[in-house]
């Protein structure tokens, strides 16, 4: 399992390299090697479970873990693994370290912090789960205790985290 550091509004550390949010497609690759794939503007590696994602000018604007609490890439941001820690455990440190507005505009399932420039998604919520099971039941295929567990763990961390430039999302396309 490997291991990375986030730096909001800076960029990465990993292996003692820091790779900084503006560099280009070239610097990843020196620091990193040859990527596992390219899609456009966006460099993937470690099987895409970190995508970096550059602008027009092929600079660096965000970088995104992808792969959640099962991933090979267990990102730490402030001290803690972001994909290892609660869900309600790692909005709270985000909210506290942003101060100031989030974006909430998906209820739950993603957040947006702004001052940081950092993001978090979850495909589901404990919430949604509870609804799953309720119209398993309803239509008379309850969910088998393994399906439940399997959920529920899912819900309860985040399954992506992000960070970007400064202003990243406010200027994001929503």
């Amino acid at each position: 399992m490997e291991t990375i550091e986030l730096i909001p509004l800076s960029g990465i550390r990993y292996k003692d390299k820091m790779i900084a949010l503006t560099a280009t497609p070239q610097e990843v690759e020196t620091l990193l090697g040859a990527p596992y794939a390219r899609h456009h503007h966006s460099l993937y590696y470690f099987q895409n479970e970190l995508r970096f994602d550059f602008d027009k000018n092929d600079k660096l604007q965000y970088i995104e873990f992808l792969a959640g609490i099962d991933g090979q890439i267990q990102p730490k941001i402030y001290g803690v693994c972001a994909f290892q820690t609660g869900a309600d455990d790692l909005f709270a440190l985000l909210c506290a370290k942003n101060d100031g507005e989030i974006d909430d505009s998906e209820h739950g399932y993603s957040y947006g912090f702004p001052n940081i420039s950092v993001g978090i998604f979850r495909p589901r919520t404990p919430e949604a789960v509870e609804d799953m099971i309720e119209d398993a039941e309803e239509d008379g295929e309850p969910m088998d205790e393994e399906d439940i567990a399997f959920e529920m763990r899912k819900a309860a961390h985040w399954a992506t985290i992000g960070i970007g430039i400064a202003d990243y999302y406010r200027t994001a396309p929503k």
